[in-house]
């Protein structure tokens, strides 16, 4: 075996690309531990609307119900965590999981977060693709809105 490994390489392949159109007016933002992500209109003394982008890697082994399960204990560990929608859903011709949760943050008070996963099988590994959106907690949240209709344009490939 040769001493120097390249990423990417068949053993060690490159991560999926991720297109996603973003609603007007919200700006890409680099954040720890993301591949990306992109923040709504900042409001003064507001919490500011936001999807963040990451992508893992497993073993080739795991599937979309891993991420799914994994997805939903976390969520059911938030403060005050209600879990409303959970559903298999097809965006684009790749099969996601979605899961839309509200609970109280620390700082911020009460927040849904909605999270979308979705798998991608390579030879030797599966590549785990993440959007996780957050804003104020409403019935009529033009921001949750906003985050459904990003979510619903992603293309991973």
């Amino acid at each position: 075996m040769p001493s120097t490994q390249l990423f990417p390489s068949t053993a060690f392949p490159a991560f999926p690309s991720i297109a996603v159109d973003p609603p007007e007016g919200w700006m890409p933002r680099v954040v720890p531990d993301a591949v990306g992500a992109l923040m709504g209109p900042a409001v003064p003394g507001s919490y500011v609307p936001n999807v963040v982008i990451t992508v893992s890697r497993r073993t080739p082994d795991y599937g979309l119900k891993d991420i799914a399960n994994s997805v939903d204990a976390f969520l059911s560990t938030l403060p005050d965590a209600v879990l409303l929608g959970t559903e298999p859903v097809v965006i684009n011709g790749r099969d996601w999981h979605i899961r839309e949760a509200r609970y109280t943050h620390p700082d911020a008070g009460s927040l849904t977060q909605f999270t979308a996963v979705t798998v991608v099988q390579q030879d030797v590994a599966t590549d785990v693709v993440q959007l996780t959106g957050s804003c104020r907690a409403s019935e009529d949240s033009q921001d949750l809105k906003a985050i459904y209709a990003l979510v619903a344009s992603a293309e991973v490939g």
